[in-house]
């Protein structure tokens, strides 16, 4: 079972034990200028999913300046021909894409990637995949040698009182900070100037909507709490709502300091292409585009999970059936995100690729975040990635799993 289902069985469960519990003091922005909020001393540098701003726009037309500098892959009469990669949500999972993508360096047809995006456990793979083969093996080590304990702490019942959370996230805090150094995020700043883009979403649950951010803009700022924002946002986008506690960023309004809370990025979806942020015909006809010779080619997402339908008899049990509710709804929601990137891709004429965990995979995990299941996990993907063509070319769907079932039987 996918561990956000089952700190939201266990959540669920506590939810009217805890229910009386007094709430943590905060400065949160006011409802009439949640708009107007900028994170201090690093302005534009985030969206709302679905609304094009023109900062966000400004940016990606900037960065085909940019990359006429440098090598991104020409086609025919010069014109770019742009891959974009999607990582999903997925938590422990992310181990089969981490191990996805080494063993797809590894067949020499990796490409680099105009654009890279990831939501909740994707937002940890992202940095990584979006710097290349050269972070491969840091990658490796984050999905293969840590456990429960480099992840979370647990809470007794009696702090559950005063907290936000059913557990502790300084030891994910501490991985990031050893992992996504300063370097590295230089190193993110210098891609950008590449004209390459990296997106990480997250949730702000006090506006109660998705938000984007453009981690090469955080990156690029000179302001001293850009690196830990960086960290922040990464961590915002893993930070399960109630099972982790919330991410806050410090943000102004009109000179006065507010806090935001954020979290998992996968409240609201389980994977994005750019949130539609971007009005990309305008961008290529900007940049000298015509609709014929759109710069984007390939599409490519990696789901962290199987999205098939697993049969299985429910327990008439209340936190078994919440459980598998929710299960169900991410599922579901995940389909939905699928198929509206597929029809994006369509009507733009990117081509569409699609790779998940194979429905035959059993877990033998024992915990959350259990090191052999994922070194197992790493294994699937590295050896997936290396076969000649893994991908599915639409998205996984109901007829699908139903013309599969019929033919088995």
């Amino acid at each position: 079972m996918n561990i956000r289902v089952t700190f939201l069985q266990i959540i669920f469960s506590f939810n009217l034990f805890l229910s009386g519990c007094a709430s943590l003091p905060r400065e949160p922005v006011p409802i009439t200028q949640i708009n107007n909020a900028e994170v201090i001393g690093i302005p534009n540098i985030r969206s709302w999913a679905g609304e094009v701003t023109e900062y966000f726009q400004q940016d990606i037309i900037k960065s085909a300046e940019q990359e006429r500098h440098h090598s991104l892959s020409r086609g025919e009469q010069g014109i770019p021909q742009y891959a974009v990669l999607t990582l999903s949500g997925g938590a422990a999972d992310g181990a089969f894409g981490a191990g996805f993508l080494n063993g797809w360096t590894r067949t020499g047809t990796r490409p680099e990637f105009k654009i890279v995006s990831g939501i909740s456990t994707g937002a940890l793979i992202a940095p990584f995949a979006f710097l290349g083969a050269d972070y491969d093996n840091a990658l490796k080590k984050v999905f293969t040698t840590v456990n429960t304990e480099n992840i979370f702490e647990r809470l007794s019942i009696t702090n559950l009182f005063t907290s936000e959370a059913l557990t502790k996230t300084g030891p994910l805090k501490r991985l990031l900070k050893q992992y996504v150094t300063d370097d590295m995020i230089r190193q993110v700043a210098n891609v950008h100037d590449q004209g390459r883009r990296l997106y990480i979403g997250t949730a702000n649950m006090d506006a109660q909507r998705p938000v984007v951010w453009n981690m090469g803009l955080i990156a690029k700022s000179n302001h001293p709490s850009a690196p830990q924002l960086f960290r922040d946002v990464m961590l915002a986008s893993a930070s399960i709502p109630a099972a982790f506690p919330p991410v806050y960023i410090k943000v102004e309004v009109n000179g006065k300091d507010y806090d935001e809370m954020h979290t998992d990025g996968g409240t609201f979806a389980q994977v994005f292409f750019h949130g539609n942020t971007l009005d990309l015909k305008a961008a290529a006809r900007a940049t000298g585009f015509d609709k014929k010779k759109y710069p984007i080619k390939d599409l490519y997402i990696i789901r962290n999970g199987q999205q098939a339908p697993e049969p299985e008899h429910v327990e008439r049990k209340l936190s078994k059936i919440a459980a598998r509710a929710i299960e169900s709804m991410i599922k579901a929601s995940s389909h939905g995100d699928l198929n509206r990137i597929y029809l994006t891709a369509l009507k733009q004429n990117i081509n569409y690729h699609y790779v998940d965990i194979p429905d035959d995979y059993k877990s033998e995990a024992k915990e959350a975040f259990d090191v052999e299941e994922m070194n197992r996990l790493y294994q699937l993907g590295y050896e997936t990635g290396q076969q000649k063509d893994p991908w599915q070319k639409v998205p996984p769907g109901p007829q699908q799993y139903i013309e599969k079932q019929e033919h088995e039987m």
